[in-house]
């Protein structure tokens, strides 16, 4: 993969996507390369069409998943 560093990037647009990123759950770096995704028209999947793929999913789990649980599983291995 290339990598890119941006210069310049004025002090309210790194705000905005640290926010972003934050509400996401993702990485600054994750969340710049999702929005230009996004911008270039590379994305095709809709939010709500992920959503309901999601929910879909969980219907044929047979556990149910607490936040808690989700969050033990997105944590593992990161210590």
């Amino acid at each position: 993969m290339a990598t890119i560093t941006l210069k310049s990037v004025p002090g309210f647009l790194h705000s905005e996507l640290k926010k972003q990123a934050e509400r996401n759950r993702r990485s600054l770096n994750n969340e710049i390369i999702t929005t230009l995704e996004r911008a270039l028209g590379l994305t095709p999947c809709r939010i709500d069409e992920l959503i309901e793929k999601a929910r879909n999913l969980r219907k044929t789990l047979k556990v149910h998943l607490t936040e808690e649980m989700l969050y033990e599983f997105k944590n593992e291995g990161r210590k």
